[in-house]
């Protein structure tokens, strides 16, 4: 029989019921028969049942609503069941009635519990002294009421002090019993644990094992694939490896023929230099030249500035003659009006005074005539500066021009002396060109020998690889026959009672099914933590509706814990007052074995984080299934976090929808600083489930 401590305290609650129901029962109808024969009063019948019935019903109450397992309800015998026998003994004279507490005191070493026989027997010493006291006080005392009382006194302690002995003995041998048991139950519960422990550890090895060999498999599909595609490449390099050695010949033959092209090249570059750099000294004399000429037409233009300077003092001279030829002409005039005036005297002085005019007049003309000629000088002097200006801008531009051009041809020659040395460099790289052209047409001949190797060697991995593939499937057999040896052990674990509430851990997955069939409703959540034997969990939805408790459903609880799922049957609900439920579940658990799916490959990339920091990192995915995924990365946080959770969004997948999925490392393998790990989610995935097998088949 599997011990429950909450079902014994049930029958135990459930016997002294019993017991103390059968003894009000027996009470009352000896009460009521001295009722029938006159003995009793009516009123004193009442008060006997209120203190008989009173105490029992409100025992039953207790157990309806504390539960049958409840400690108060041997707190309320106790104390119940002795009011009553104080009013017994009280009112009683009879000297038999102290013998009424001991029916209920035997029961009560149910308990075993030697504090509350002590209480009672103290209590019911009490209830005798007041009964004497009673005695006395109404003057009935005697010798037979004295013997009397000293008899209830011996007999009363000498019960309870046997009753007390047989507690320690039975506590005492019950200890020694259960310390023994304890021991070897510790060493078995130790051993067990171990074996829990190495199954568990098992079954996370088998996993690891079936999951590599999927990927081995997946890997050994894809080198023989590759080994068929590379097969049939190689043939098609041979060919291509025989094509290439014909080009190469005619490669060879081209590059003999452009060494003789860039020899010729080689000599017209060589007289190009020659005639660049005779070219740049007749351009060098060319520009001196053209120096030369512009200092000479500076020095002219210096000149018809000088000539122009003195046209102009000569005009202002000539502007002087005639202001004196005027003012001699008017003097001349005076002397005509002076020699009128004098008569015969004036005559030799009009005389001179028209000689004087004359000369005037001829010096005016001839000022005249020097201003006109002036005047042509001057539009001469103009139209010869202009020329010789234009001349000069002319003769700049030119300077300018070929000094331009000079610049052009010296860069001309250093680009043909450097195009030459270029060519030599080329005629020298034409000429290793050529060498090693030879040198790749007998490569070529040594690689068509090893791709004829190659081919043999890729025939015989072909089929080496085949082989592999082949040892796989049994391989995969034994690994799936001990998936199941050792899923079986983990159920037989759960069977025996090894496996229990205490593995329940904070997060993991669960769901609460109510009702079965076409009525079954499943409410997920996740697990808040572990109290007094029950689980706690903030909410219970299901399609965003709550739970909606009564007493008359019946609910069932699955718990996803590590590759197992436990199972509890009609578990009891309560709302708790700061605010989520409580589910009391009773015994060990039904343990059954995950079921194992399908690994699809995958290549998208992904982001992860670790629970423990909120740095993200970057991956790529290997694969996914149901149950579990595989991811790469090349963070060095990795390296060494199995047991740890991981937060995985994987990018471009529709499926997931933007959702992340949530798995624990059981698998870490670094691949030259790439760290490949394998995860367990938390709960399976019927939605990923159902997409790998509409999207992939195992071949």
């Amino acid at each position: 029989m599997e011990y429950n401590e909450e079902q014994f305290k049930r029958s135990s609650n459930m016997k002294a019921m019993l017991m103390w129901l059968v003894i009000n029962i027996v009470l009352t109808g000896a009460y009521f028969l001295e009722l029938a024969k006159g003995a009793r009063t009516v009123s004193y019948i009442v008060a006997f049942c209120f203190f008989c019935w009173a105490p029992f019903i409100i025992g039953a109450v207790a157990l309806k609503v504390r539960g049958m397992g409840t400690k108060l309800y041997r707190e309320i015998i106790s104390i119940g069941y002795m009011l009553f026998f104080a009013f017994v003994v009280l009112t009683t004279t009879t000297n038999l009635t102290f013998t009424y507490i001991f029916p209920v005191v035997s029961l009560l070493i149910l308990y075993k519990s030697r504090n509350m026989l002590i209480r009672l027997g103290i209590t019911n010493m009490l209830i005798l002294t007041a009964s004497l006291i009673i005695t006395i006080v109404q003057g009935k005392m005697d010798a037979n009421t004295i013997t009397s009382f000293e008899i209830q006194v011996a007999a009363t302690a000498l019960c309870y002090m046997s009753y007390i002995l047989s507690i320690n003995h039975l506590n005492q041998s019950e200890g020694a019993m259960l310390g023994s048991v304890q021991s070897n139950l510790d060493r078995v519960v130790k051993t067990i644990e171990q074996v829990k422990d190495a199954s568990t550890a098992v079954v996370d090895g088998v996993t690891v094992v079936r999951e590599l060999a999927d990927e081995n498999r997946e890997g050994a599909n894809n080198v023989v694939r590759s080994m068929d595609d590379l097969t049939s490449n190689n043939a098609v390099l041979h060919d291509k490896t025989d094509s290439s050695l014909d080009m190469t010949q005619k490669i060879n033959n081209q590059v003999e023929n452009v060494a003789g092209l860039i020899q010729e090249m080689v000599v017209l570059m060589e007289g190009s230099v020659n005639n660049a750099k005779a070219s740049t000294q007749e351009l060098a004399d060319v520009v001196a030249s053209t120096n030369e000429m512009a200092q000479l037409s500076a020095e002219v233009e210096a000149i018809l500035k000088e000539f122009k300077n003195e046209f102009n003092m000569v005009k202002e001279e000539t502007g002087t003659i005639t202001q004196i030829t005027s003012q001699t002409n008017l003097l001349a005039l005076n002397a005509s009006i002076e020699a009128a005036r004098a008569g015969e005297a004036g005559k030799g002085f009009a005389v001179v005074a028209d000689e004087i005019r004359n000369l005037s007049s001829g010096t005016q003309a001839s000022s005249n005539s020097i201003m006109d000629a002036l005047a042509n000088l001057e539009q001469t002097s103009d139209k010869m500066t202009a020329s010789i200006t234009k001349t000069i801008e002319l003769i700049n531009l030119t300077l300018e021009k070929v000094n331009q051009v000079n610049r052009s041809v010296n860069s001309i020659t250093q680009d043909t002396m450097k195009l030459g040395e270029n060519i030599q460099v080329v005629d020298s790289a034409m000429r290793e060109v050529e060498d090693s052209n030879k040198n790749m047409v007998d490569n070529m001949q040594q690689v068509s020998d090893v791709m004829a190797l190659m081919t043999e060697s890729i025939h015989e991995a072909d089929e080496t690889t085949r082989a592999m593939r082949s040892k796989y499937e049994e391989t995969s057999r034994n690994v799936i026959n001990i998936e199941m040896v050792v899923g079986k052990l983990i159920e037989e674990l759960g069977a025996g009672g090894f496996m229990g509430i205490d593995d329940v851990q904070p997060d993991m997955y669960m769901s609460v099914v109510e009702g079965k069939g076409n009525t079954k409703v499943e409410y997920k959540t996740r697990v808040r933590g572990v109290e007094d034997g029950a689980i706690i969990v903030d909410e219970l939805k299901s399609g965003g509706r709550e739970i909606e408790l009564s007493k008359g459903k019946s609910y069932n609880l699955e718990v996803v814990v590590d590759n197992g799922m436990y199972y509890w049957e009609n578990i009891k609900i309560s709302e708790k007052k700061d605010g989520g439920y409580r589910l009391l579940v009773e015994g060990n658990p039904k343990v059954m074995n995950r079921r194992k799916h399908a690994r699809m490959p995958l290549k998208n990339s992904c982001t992860l984080k670790l629970r423990t920091t909120d740095k993200v990192f970057t991956g790529s995915m290997v694969n996914i299934s149901a149950g579990g995924f595989a991811f790469a990365t090349t963070a060095k946080e990795f390296s060494d976090i199995r047991g740890s959770m991981v937060n995985v969004a994987i990018n471009d997948f529709a499926l997931l929808n933007g959702k992340t999925i949530d798995g624990m490392i059981i698998r870490i393998s670094d691949n030259d600083g790439q760290y490949i790990l394998g995860c367990r989610m938390l709960e399976d995935s019927q939605e990923i489930d159902d997409y790998v097998k509409a999207n992939y088949k195992e071949d």
